[in-house]
């Protein structure tokens, strides 16, 4: 892994703007650096990043098709009728169905949810949905997360004299639907400012739009200070961090304020699955990416995502054990993942032409659907390379692509679309279809377009560095400075420091594959943990290093002390 540096060299503005941060109390330079890395370069902006004001969220009927989608939702209520909320499986599937059912049942409405089954209806709409709304005499779907391409079920629907209302944040097709109302920010047309929304961030524009347009029809309030932004930026906040969006602009108002709810008064859902840990933990994002997200997930992955959903509703009378199931379906997730990974790292290791390609194309037909996408990713971290898995459903191979830094793979995959039969994602990460016979053909086709689009820089991880330290800068006023700069992740990620000629004074393997380290640098010993870091270190054979890594605390027994937890190590000598 390549070691690349973003600091930026001390100009005489970056060193007025640290005297002017450091007005009232000391700023530590490195992290008026990294500020100014980030386009923060005024107290203006620096107290906007550090306090996200709610009232820079932007209105909602900004988005094309929310007064057609109000007004609809709102003739619904006013008729009665009975409405089915139709979400994905993931996170973000599962909260913005969660959000929505609580929403309408805070105004009394008439509905029900639905989420399609991953093995036997795959991603997105489904026939069989739209027949359990007739059998339930649904006249609306609203659904959330999936849809922008599911023209041939909206018409089914529309011809049973069903309407739709489609709250995507994917990639539209060439035609969109014809829905009553088509809400995603990435059409061509649409002039709504962030284009970074996650399906249940979609949701939550038009259940603010929907509380405008009922207050204005005189529809009583649920209470007198309802806001559904209060109520409901904790689940937006759980997709936006597993959704895995960029975190800037109106994602990091959401993101700022939704963690403060899941630290002080989370929705019962999520204090459910809170309680479950072990560990004591700030609920950052990151805690919601590896803790509460796979235990969410696990449920569509391995059973039924209606139980994740049921969860985060939090009005089971049986909470607490459903949650425990969520638990225990991620562990048994766990254990298929890493037989998976082995079977596929087996697999790259025999084939004699995987060195001349530039991709990872697997297939195996007893592979787990719901782990397909993560096997995915730990094969990028093996193998830096684009990669997609197959696996056998219902006569066609589904697949999962995951992307590496920079390289657009949904726009690899429109290069080989006549060969799928159908496809769709993000920059990052994407879903299939293909006809077994086509297995060979696509694996070759996609391997010509990334062999000819992917870039030298993309062929290789890159570790950006954004200061140098030495361990006496490392003290507890700077992690509270550094924790300013949160919330974490995509535009704004968690800064990355460097020392070099760091002296290892004391170290253990942690289960055969994580290390845990004593580390000595001007007179001052820090403790440090690598994941997955053992086997390097094992081979390095020596006690002084240079290290990359977060600064971060372990918590325990109420009290913080400070750790490093280690992205890259390498030997000094």
């Amino acid at each position: 892994m390549k070691w690349k540096s973003t600091r930026i060299k001390q100009t005489p503005d970056i060193e007025e703007f640290g005297l002017i941060m450091s007005a009232r109390s000391p700023f530590p330079t490195p992290l008026t650096n990294i500020l100014w890395q980030r386009g923060i370069t005024s107290l203006e902006k620096a107290r906007s990043f550090f306090q996200p004001d709610k009232s820079n969220l932007y209105d909602p009927f900004l988005m094309k098709g929310m007064q057609e989608a109000t007004d609809r939702i709102l003739k619904a209520k006013q008729n009665h009728e009975k409405i089915m909320v139709y979400g994905d499986y993931d996170v973000d599937g599962t909260t913005s169905v969660t959000m929505m059912c609580l929403f309408l049942s805070d105004w009394g409405m008439d509905f029900e949810y639905y989420i399609p089954d991953r093995y036997n209806e795959g991603y997105g709409i489904s026939f069989k949905g739209i027949d359990y709304a007739i059998k339930i005499g649904a006249s609306l779907i609203i659904s959330l997360d999936c849809g922008i391409k599911a023209n041939d079920k909206v018409k089914y629907a529309n011809l049973n004299q069903i309407d739709f209302i489609i709250c995507d944040h994917h990639t539209p097709g060439n035609e969109l639907p014809e829905a009553v109302a088509v809400l995603d920010p990435l059409q061509s047309d649409c002039s709504y400012p962030c284009k970074d929304l996650t399906g249940c961030g979609v949701g939550l524009k038009l259940i603010t739009g929907l509380t405008q347009v009922f207050s204005l029809a005189g529809v009583p309030l649920p209470e007198a200070d309802y806001n559904p932004f209060e109520r409901f930026c904790d689940l937006v906040t759980l997709s936006i961090a597993c959704d895995i969006v960029p975190i800037r602009d109106e994602n990091r108002i959401i993101a700022f304020w939704g963690l403060q709810k899941i630290r002080t008064n989370p929705s019962p859902g999520i204090a459910a699955i809170q309680s479950l840990s072990t560990t004591e933990r700030r609920w950052d994002i990151n805690d919601l990416v590896f803790f509460v997200g796979p235990r969410i997930n696990s449920a569509g992955r391995l059973g039924s995502a209606k139980d994740a959903v049921e969860v985060l509703l939090g009005k089971s009378d049986i909470l607490t054990r459903l949650a425990e199931d969520l638990h225990e379906a991620n562990d048994e997730r766990k254990n298929i993942d890493t037989d998976m990974t082995a079977e596929a790292l087996n697999m790259i290791a025999k084939d004699s032409e995987y060195p001349e390609r530039s991709t990872t194309v697997l297939y195996k037909k007893e592979w787990h659907k719901g782990v397909i996408g993560i096997v995915a990713s730990r094969l990028i971290e093996k193998h830096y390379r684009p990669t997609i898995l197959f696996t056998f459903s219902n006569g066609k191979l589904v697949g999962s692509a995951r992307s590496v830094v920079g390289f657009d793979i949904y726009q690899a995959l429109e290069s080989c679309s006549e060969v799928m039969v159908q496809f769709g994602g993000h920059k990052y990460a994407a879903g299939m279809t293909i006809i077994p016979e086509n297995f060979e053909l696509f694996r070759n086709q996609f391997d010509d377009t990334v062999k000819k689009t992917i870039t030298a820089d993309q062929k290789e991880p890159v570790l950006w560095i954004d200061y140098d330290l030495g361990f006496n800068d490392i003290t507890e006023k700077m992690l509270r400075m550094l924790r300013y700069i949160e919330p974490f992740g995509p535009e704004n990620p968690e800064p990355i420091f460097a020392t070099l000629n760091v002296k290892v004074t004391d170290y253990n393997i942690v289960k055969e594959a994580h290390l845990r380290l004593v580390l000595q640098h001007q007179n001052i010993s820090l403790n440090a943990i690598g994941f997955n870091l053992a086997e390097k270190f094992m081979t390095l054979n020596t006690d002084t290093l240079h290290i990359t890594y977060h600064i971060g605390v372990n918590q325990w027994n109420g009290k913080n002390i400070i750790q490093l937890s280690l992205k890259d190590i390498k030997s000094a000598i």
